[in-house]
C-alpha cells in the first residue's frame, strides 16, 4: 500500500469520526436540556381521546386535573423500556393509590391496534389517551420514550424525565414534588 493510498483512506474516516463526535456531544449536552425549558412553567394543556380505562372516545383535558399530582407517561407498545416503566408505575400506583397520584398514559407513535392489544393484555390501572395528532408530545417536546412529566397541584411542570425511572427514583421525585406544593 502506498502512502498516497493510505492517506486517502485515512481522510475518509476523519469526517465520520467528527460526525460521531458531534452526535455524542449533541446527545450528552443538548438533548437533555430540551425538557428543562418546561420545568416551573404552566403545563401545556391538551384534550385527548380516551382509549383505555375510561369512557371510550371521551376526551380528557389536562387542565381538569389541577389540584392533583399528575404523572404523564408518554409511551408506545413497541418500546421495551416503556413496558418496563408501565410495570413500575402500576406497582407505584397500587402502593400509593389514586388519591395520592394521578397517572395518565399518553400513547404516541403507535398503531391503534398494537396499542389496544398491549393495553388489553397489561390492563394498566390508569386512564390512557391517544395522541394521534401529536398535540401533546409536541407540546412536551417528547423526543425519547418513555418520557415522564411530573405536574404539581398548581398545574406547573415539576420535572421531565426522558428515560426509564426505577421506583425508588419515582418515589423521591414524588416526595420532592409534594414538599414543593
Amino acid at each position: 500500500m502506498t502512502s498516497k493510498t493510505r492517506h486517502a483512506r485515512d481522510d475518509g474516516f476523519a469526517p465520520l469520526i467528527l460526525l460521531a463526535l458531534a452526535a455524542v456531544l449533541v446527545g450528552v449536552f443538548v438533548l437533555p436540556r430540551f425538557g428543562r425549558g418546561l420545568e416551573g412553567k404552566a403545563a401545556p394543556d391538551f384534550a385527548l381521546p380516551v382509549v383505555f380505562g375510561g369512557e371510550q372516545n371521551a376526551r380528557v383535558r389536562l387542565s381538569e386535573q389541577r389540584g392533583k399530582l399528575v404523572l404523564l407517561d408518554f409511551w408506545a407498545s413497541w418500546c421495551g423500556p416503556c413496558r418496563a416503566q408501565s410495570k413500575v408505575l402500576a406497582s407505584l400506583q397500587k402502593r400509593l393509590g389514586n388519591d395520592a397520584l394521578t397517572v395518565i398514559g399518553v400513547n404516541v407513535s403507535d398503531s391503534s391496534d398494537a396499542a389496544q392489544r398491549y393495553l388489553q393484555a397489561e390492563k394498566p390501572p390508569w386512564i390512557v389517551l391517544e395522541d394521534d395528532e401529536g398535540e401533546a408530545h409536541a407540546a412536551y417536546r417528547v423526543q425519547e420514550l418513555p418520557t415522564l412529566v411530573a405536574i404539581d397541584r398548581e398545574g406547573k411542570v415539576f420535572a421531565v424525565r426522558r428515560r426509564f425511572m426505577p421506583e425508588s427514583e419515582l418515589i423521591a421525585l414524588l416526595e420532592a414534588m409534594r414538599k414543593g406544593s
